[in-house]
């Protein structure tokens, strides 16, 4: 038996209401856990690939990603808006953070030279992103 219940016309709008709700919340909890797995997997291969330096690896201990829940506004969440969505940032910690743009970019030395670029982050991201877009689409389409 299913547990379906008669709804009157007065009642249709209210009903619509709480099963989009859910509906909602389900895919918001779908997209954070896929959005956060999706980071992990990026820190992992940003750190497997990145440059090793002199400093025993230390640029490469220092990535790390951060998950922020925001409200409708784009506010750290309080309350009863609470994981409305979340941020997930990719980001080196200091004192490393200065050397990502010079390492993925490339500069000049003290003699004048210059030193190649290693697209380290893009790489990984192009490997990343596909598989993450595909999972939310799929996260969509199946409602959880």
């Amino acid at each position: 038996m299913s547990d379906r219940r008669r709804i009157h016309a007065g009642e249709l709008g209210a009903a619509l209401e709480r099963e989009l709700t859910i509906y909602g919340e389900d895919i918001t909890e779908a997209i954070r856990d896929v959005t956060e797995a999706s980071m992990k997997k990026l820190v992992k291969k940003t750190k497997a690939t990145a440059p090793r330096g002199k400093r025993n690896g230390q640029f490469k201990k220092n990535i790390t990603a951060d998950y922020q829940q925001l409200n409708r506004r784009g506010k750290r969440s309080k309350g009863q808006f609470r994981g409305r969505t979340v941020r997930a940032t990719w980001y080196v910690k200091a004192p490393d953070y200065r050397l990502t743009h010079l390492i993925v970019k490339g500069h000049e030395t003290k003699d004048g030279g210059r030193t190649r670029a290693n697209p380290f982050l893009q790489n990984a991201l192009d490997e990343v992103l596909p598989e993450y877009e595909r999972n939310i689409e799929e996260a969509i389409k199946n409602g959880k």
